[in-house]
């Protein structure tokens, strides 16, 4: 599991980062619209290790380089965005949980999950890990603003 302290590593460099966001390709119905995605480390055919064109900073790439990070990326769920109930699928030969970093969160009583049933806010800098292939959860950004947070998804 990665540390607090690499944790916070990747949050201040996230927080100093403008990453260049597309719009990443969903399943019909995943969400209402659609989700930026920037990847910052992969582990399959498409691509495959750290994005250091991306990344300049040595100790985030030393984070991400990892063999338990299997994925990490910037997510942009834009203003109004609502991921209805799922569970997350099986993408990696090996089990996962994802790390959540929250960064730009514009109101943290509109910008939540709902996991288990119990709705948990997200805060900027407030980390949270989450076993998203066994627990049905749903997000969402019901504010007039855009939430930035980095996922990493790490071997379980």
């Amino acid at each position: 599991m990665l540390t607090t302290k690499e944790l916070d590593i990747i949050y201040e460099w996230g927080m100093t980062t403008e990453l260049p966001y597309k719009n990443a390709p969903t399943a019909e119905g995943y969400s209402n619209q659609p989700i930026g995605m920037c990847w910052l480390k992969g582990t399959g055919k498409a691509f495959s290790g750290v994005r250091t064109s991306l990344i300049d900073d040595k100790k985030v790439i030393d984070i991400l380089s990892k063999d338990e990070v299997l994925f990490a990326t910037g997510a942009m769920f834009y203003a109004g965005t609502k991921l209805p109930k799922h569970r997350d699928p099986p993408v990696y030969p090996d089990r996962y949980r994802r790390i959540h970093i929250p960064l730009v969160v514009p109101c943290d009583k509109c910008c939540y999950m709902v996991w288990d049933g119990e709705k948990k806010p997200w805060r900027s800098g407030e980390y949270g890990v989450w076993d998203v292939q066994d627990v049905t959860h749903e997000a969402y950004n019901v504010s007039d603003g855009d939430l930035e947070l980095i996922f990493i998804d790490i071997k379980k």
